[in-house]
């Protein structure tokens, strides 16, 4: 398959293939469009939620193509956009949109609402009417409260923390409780770093991880309910039917227990 991908950075990027890699075996031609450092004009627009942003309102404004143009003309069978649900509570989340999405932020859990939300932000962002009518071949993936998330659980899948129904939802990183604070500490390995507040990602370890989230997968989804539906409809799209899929979407979260 040729799979397009329009992320917030090269650490959820890595992730991501290595999960596809995971569920659709066999030689993938990957279009790094945002960020990219070549390629199509589109991309060159730095990282972060903002670089995703600014991707589509630069593939909204230009006068020759739209989402769907894009992904015909260059031949791409699945476009993934990644966007972590904690830039729900960013105030200029909608900035430059005529006809905002409202209240997007939701109590959580459940965290369904505002992935809801956030996906038709995106919608909005590319002058989609609707979430509804994002091309076929697109799937949004949306982790919660971000990719970060989902390598807790692959990595300490036995910790208690994962079974707790607010997992997917303490959305500030210096929190104690949020999986991506947990792993700057020496209990967890220091596998992030925190300087100045922030945390740091070093790409190393997400390589040196990726294929732990690959193999434990199934625990993921069976933790993370954005996992899960990134699964489902990933395995649907793709047409990779597989029998482990069946089985992650019979898992319920702890937060939909």
């Amino acid at each position: 398959m040729k799979i397009g991908t329009v992320v917030e950075g090269p650490t959820d990027r890595l992730l991501l293939k290595a999960i596809i890699a995971k569920l659709c075996p066999g030689e993938h031609d990957y279009l790094d469009l945002q960020p990219a450092d070549n390629g199509p004009s589109f991309g060159r627009t730095g990282t972060g939620w903002k670089g995703v942003r600014r991707f589509c309102y630069d593939v909204r404004q230009s006068l020759d193509t739209d989402i769907a143009t894009l992904i015909t003309d260059h031949q791409i069978d699945l476009l993934i956009i990644h966007l972590d649900v904690d830039v729900a509570f960013e105030p200029d989340l909608q900035e430059g949109v005529i006809h905002p999405v409202e209240n997007v932020p939701q109590p959580c859990p459940p965290i369904l609402p505002t992935a809801e939300n956030l996906k038709a932000v995106v919608a909005r962002w590319l002058n989609l009417e609707d979430a509804d009518k994002f091309p076929t071949e697109t799937i949004l993936a949306i982790p919660s409260q971000d990719s970060e998330n989902w390598l807790f659980a692959a990595i300490f899948p036995d910790d208690a923390l994962c079974r707790q129904p607010h997992y997917e939802c303490t959305h500030k990183g210096n929190d104690s409780r949020h999986p991506a604070y947990l792993m700057t500490l020496k209990k967890y390995g220091k596998i992030l770093k925190r300087k100045d507040g922030e945390i740091k990602k070093p790409m190393k370890h997400y390589r040196q991880f990726s294929g732990t989230v690959a193999d434990n997968w199934n625990k993921v989804c069976g933790f993370c309910s954005q996992a899960r539906r990134f699964n489902d409809e990933l395995m649907y799209k793709s047409g990779n039917n597989r029998r482990d899929s069946e089985s992650i979407s019979g898992l319920k979260t702890k937060a939909e227990c």
